[in-house]
């Protein structure tokens, strides 16, 4: 009779141990559920950013900003040469924000809805300059908020050697 009394206080405290080490499993791997976000909202901003700097003027394929668009018959593009980075660099040079934020618009078609982002050259919000209050409260709001950032510079004239630049370009990205 002993030993059947020692045998149920040994299921008993192994089916207590048990227990306890699945709800600590449970409880450590609940806390990695959102992990994947940071990675999407990082991804996301390093893409924006890769997308302005490494796509030209004249491999772009828009009716506003390409060769040939709106911008390119009036004057305000000159360079086909010049990534889309460069661009809204040289129209912060030239105080033409309101065309940069134009230009931005219209080429950042590839950003998800779920997200919001913003592109920022020298401390100067370009897009969007005046941020609807929903667009103020999302990104005070967020849990994450990242960046990338690059430096940019380019040629004003390329007979005069005229330079403008450099400048820090960023790109917040977050999650609405």
């Amino acid at each position: 009779m002993h030993l059947k009394k020692k045998a149920y206080f040994f299921m008993l405290d192994a089916t207590l141990a048990l227990f306890v080490l699945v709800i600590g499993v449970f409880l450590v791997l609940s806390l990695y559920v959102k992990v994947p976000q940071s990675a999407q909202v990082d991804f996301l901003s390093k893409d924006i950013m890769n997308f302005f700097s490494d796509t030209k003027i004249k491999d772009l394929d828009n009716r506003y900003a390409g060769i040939g668009g709106d911008l390119w018959k009036n004057g305000s593009i000159t360079d086909p040469e010049n990534t889309l980075l460069q661009q809204v660099g040289e129209f912060y040079a030239n105080s033409q924000l309101d065309t940069a934020e134009k230009f931005v618009q219209n080429v950042s078609d590839i950003v998800p809805k779920q997200y919001r982002y913003e592109v920022w050259i020298d401390n100067t919000r370009i897009y969007p300059r005046d941020a609807p209050q929903d667009h103020v409260k999302s990104r005070s709001n967020t849990e994450l908020l990242l960046t990338s950032k690059k430096l940019i510079f380019g040629l004003n004239n390329r007979t005069a050697s005229s330079i403008w630049g450099p400048y820090k370009a960023e790109v917040f990205a977050w999650e609405k």
